[in-house]
């Protein structure tokens, strides 16, 4: 039920959803996001765009957003895309109308093992590979809820890619293990 609520609550905002989203590519023109110089998040509401006929190949292997404890400001999100194309594509930036900013993140350790994030502006997916973003790799931070997802929920997530096409996801939020 309170999956469907959201999921109808976006709909009635006008923001794309659910699987015909993920499946014509297309991006709400509502998303907002904030900007800064060099990093991949939105400041004006996103004009519509559709996916190429590669973005549209990609296969959603697995995706899910990781439930957080309340009062959290911060939710990350993970995806694995196949690419069975046989041209590379660049996943550019990422947005939500769940959430006021998105962005790419990767996780990286020291000598210490001490781990760091860092946000990064572009991720490659090979022709023929695959790209990971994985809780300890990489995630997309997602920040400043008006109100927090909960599991059960889904989340649509758009990707931009560097050919100008967006793609847009249904991802359930779930608690990690």
């Amino acid at each position: 039920m309170k999956s469907s609520l959201l999921t109808l609550m976006l709909c009635a905002a006008g923001l794309a959803t659910g699987q015909a989203a993920a499946q014509t590519g297309t991006q709400s023109a509502g998303q907002i996001g904030h900007r800064m110089p060099g990093m991949n998040m939105t400041t004006q509401p996103a004009k519509p765009t559709t996916a190429s006929p590669a973005v549209k190949a990609l296969k959603l292997m697995q995706g899910w957003v990781s439930a957080a404890p309340p009062g959290a400001e911060e939710l990350s999100a993970y995806v694995v895309l196949s690419n069975p194309g046989k041209v590379a594509l660049t996943l550019t930036g990422v947005s939500t109308p769940a959430a006021g900013s998105a962005m790419l993140m990767t996780t990286t350790r020291d000598a210490a093992r001490r781990e760091s994030m860092q946000m990064t502006a572009a991720m490659k997916i090979p022709a023929g590979g695959t790209l990971k973003i994985l809780p300890g790799q990489a995630h997309l931070m997602l920040r400043q809820f008006g109100r927090q997802p909960q599991p059960g929920e889904n989340v649509a997530v758009t990707l931009r890619f560097s050919d100008g096409s967006a793609r847009t996801l249904t991802l359930p939020v779930r608690k990690l293990p």
